[in-house]
């Protein structure tokens, strides 16, 4: 019976652990790069520098997200932030369409479980790393996952530039997404 509740506690111990170390890992994931105060003004949601946020901590920004419409097409619809960033900008994208958009025939193909977890400039690549949840790729047809593509894309377009921007989902370079296995071609925006 000893034997057992040994047994038993190590193995508890062990599963905390593990799950501990899952939670912890998954939340505190960054890749390696080299980022500038500049750069991190562009693409996160860094304040901007003080004499400009003196000036602009009581104003709101138009910041525009690519959602769809009933007819397949991309709409860019104007959202309100105290930031205009590409953090931001693919935070406002996860939450989705609000209920008066969606009455107006506004809609988005990706999951409402899939969360932005980071987005960063690599100096040294001169690229863009956009990290989701795995929930953004999982799920959906072709037809569905082609749409959560270009809704990143798009939205993307707006902030990056010409600059490569990657896309991850929980750390790692995403090179399939869907349950039909799609190939992702990478620098997504150099599909467009």
């Amino acid at each position: 019976m000893g034997i057992f509740i040994r047994t038993l506690a190590v193995t508890l111990l062990f599963c905390i652990g593990y799950y501990a170390w899952t939670y912890f890992a998954k939340e505190g994931y960054s890749p390696e790069l080299n980022i500038t105060n500049e750069a991190k003004n562009i693409v996160t949601q860094d304040k901007p520098p003080k004499e400009e946020n003196q000036n602009a901590e009581n104003t709101m920004q138009d910041v525009r997200v690519a959602f769809l419409t009933n007819d397949g097409m991309i709409k860019f619809v104007s959202r309100k932030a105290k930031h205009k960033t590409l953090y931001t900008a693919l935070g406002l994208l996860m939450k989705g369409p609000t209920d008066e958009e969606k009455h107006q025939g506004i809609f988005t193909e990706i999951p409402s479980n899939a969360r932005l977890i980071s987005v960063k400039r690599n100096e040294e690549e001169k690229s863009i790393i956009i990290n989701l949840t795995k929930e953004f790729g999982e799920g959906g047809g072709t037809q569905s996952i082609q749409s959560r593509l270009d809704q990143i894309v798009r939205t993307t377009g707006l902030y990056a530039g010409n600059v490569p921007v990657y896309l991850y989902l929980d750390g790692t370079k995403a090179q399939y997404l869907g349950g039909e296995g799609i190939y992702i071609e990478q620098p997504i925006n150099r599909r467009q």
